[in-house]
C-alpha cells in the first residue's frame, strides 16, 4: 500500500479523487424489471468488472471453472424462488447489463 494517511480532505479533493458521486433515483412505481435500467446503463462497464474479478477469484480456488459455469448456468433458475419483487429486479437487472441471471 503506497498511499500516505491525509487530514483535512473534506471536500474531497486530490489525485485520487474522481469528482461528485452521481444520484440515482430507483422507481418503484415501474415494473420490477426495469427498475434498474438506468443505473446498469452508466454502471454496466464497472458491475461487468465486479463480477469477473469475482470469478477471477473462484478460479484461483476452483481452476477448472466448473464453479463459475455451475453459478452462470446450473443455478440461475434458483432466483425464481425469490419473492417479488427481487426475482422480477434481478432478471431485469441481468437483461439490462448483459451479466448472466447466476
Amino acid at each position: 500500500y503506497g498511499e500516505e494517511c491525509r487530514s483535512k480532505m473534506y471536500p474531497p479533493s486530490g489525485p485520487t479523487f474522481k469528482g461528485n458521486i452521481p444520484t440515482y433515483v430507483i422507481n418503484l412505481d415501474l415494473p420490477p424489471s426495469k427498475r434498474w435500467d438506468n443505473l446498469m446503463h452508466d454502471k454496466k462497464t464497472e458491475l461487468k468488472t465486479v463480477v469477473q474479478n469475482i470469478k477471477d477469484i473462484a478460479n484461483t480456488f476452483f481452476p477448472s471453472g466448473k464453479v463459475v459455469d455451475i453459478v452462470d448456468n446450473k443455478i440461475a433458475h434458483l432466483t425464481a424462488t425469490l419473492p417479488y419483487p427481487f426475482n422480477e429486479e434481478l432478471q431485469g437487472i441481468a437483461n439490462s447489463s448483459g451479466i448472466p441471471l447466476g
